[in-house]
């Protein structure tokens, strides 16, 4: 019997590492995505989770709406959407996003630990601030994986203490894009 998995996607990492090897990252679609990181794994996909920032609608309206369709498109595809606003730092003119991992970190141990909904985390994702929250989770008996593309996967993430898949630009293009 196959384990369940729960996919977590860290989206604005894997938007821009994934920009480093497709030139439409758009062109993605989760379902597939997850069920060739599932198949590769041998697990069960239970749910895909997608988390991001949004962005304000007085910077940029065009950007603003494209990406609230994204996320609705994804929700009605099935995924849970997680959102944060994209916070300003107008001393430095910049914008950054708070929260997310967070988000992602917690939500991975409670689904896993405190819900039970499944007994393996796939986290879709290069970033090595996820380290801490995979250890807790495979410290009680369950399994955290990393997958992410070459570009933007930590060293760290590949040290052995859990297991990952790189993706390559064969795998997404030809198992991974919207028909």
């Amino acid at each position: 019997m196959k384990r369940s998995a729960i996919i977590f996607v860290d989206g604005s990492n894997w938007y821009h590492n994934v920009k480093s090897i497709i030139e439409k990252p758009g062109k993605i679609d989760f379902k597939k995505l997850a069920n060739f990181i599932c198949d590769y794994f041998n697990l069960e996909l239970k749910e895909i989770r997608y988390y991001n920032s949004i962005p304000d609608i007085t910077d940029n309206k065009e950007v603003y709406y494209k990406h609230i369709e994204f996320l609705e498109n994804l929700e009605k595809e099935g995924v849970v959407v997680k959102t944060r606003k994209l916070k300003k730092i107008k001393k430095l003119n910049i914008k950054i996003e708070k929260g997310i991992d967070v988000l992602i970190a917690s939500d991975m141990i409670r689904k896993t630990l405190v819900d039970n909904e499944c007994q393996v985390c796939i986290l879709i994702s290069g970033d090595a601030d996820f380290i801490t929250a995979m250890q807790i989770i495979k410290d009680s008996g369950f399994e955290a994986i990393s997958c992410c593309v070459k570009t933007g996967h930590a060293s760290e993430l590949k040290e052995g203490k859990f297991r990952y898949l790189i993706l390559t630009k064969e795998d997404i293009m030809n198992n991974c894009l919207k028909e």
